[in-house]
């Protein structure tokens, strides 16, 4: 039962904390800014999280997290691996509009020591679509789509290509994003090359 309860605390601080980052972004939030948000003590939220870094982290590694089991739900739909393909492609296009997003970039550059762990933790964040990826990409090899290849190293070309193409986030409403991410599929699938 005290499980429960705290997961479900933690959660609610979570979400409480997400609101404040989205409205003031990571630099400009406060542990006491949240406090007043969430209507939870400043004692409980530092028991649950040690810092305003570590919360954050929480935040970003349970979008991940979300982003994924998404995905998962959404490849059920497409019956075949270049549907899946743009499939995936057209949910990172939509995901790339994610404020939290842009505030996890905002937190890195904000972290000027950018110590070692710190760099760790996002990596490992970042990189997790990308088993996404291999999975995909070894479908295919097993499928015969695509000739027998380094998996990984063509995750991460196509990682390469997705979080890319995120930085044109503030250029491109959501539906030329999917239309351009639906492009950059086109090309990694089919290349650029007159044949």
């Amino acid at each position: 039962m005290k499980t429960t309860k705290g997961k479900i605390k933690k959660d609610y601080i979570l979400d409480k904390a997400k609101e404040v980052f989205l409205t003031k972004g990571y630099s400009s939030t406060t542990i006491a800014d949240i406090v007043e948000h969430s209507g939870v003590s400043k004692g409980s939220i530092y028991y649950h999280f040690d810092s305003k870094e570590t919360l954050f982290f929480k935040l970003i590694e349970r979008k991940s997290i979300e982003w994924k089991s998404i995905w998962k739900e959404k490849e059920k739909k497409y019956d075949n691996i270049i549907d899946k393909f743009y499939g995936i492609a057209e949910y990172y296009a939509i995901d790339s509009q994610n404020p939290l997003t842009k505030i996890t970039e905002e937190f890195y550059i904000s972290n000027p020591e950018r110590n070692e762990e710190i760099l760790n933790k996002l990596l490992g964040i970042m990189r997790s679509p990308r088993e996404l990826y291999v999975s995909l990409i070894n479908e295919a090899i097993e499928t015969g789509f695509i000739p027998k290849v380094d998996s990984q190293e063509l995750a991460i070309i196509f990682s390469g290509l997705m979080d890319g193409l995120s930085a044109t986030y503030y250029e491109y409403s959501e539906s030329e994003m999917k239309n351009i991410y639906k492009k950059a599929v086109t090309y990694f699938l089919n290349g650029v090359l007159n044949k």
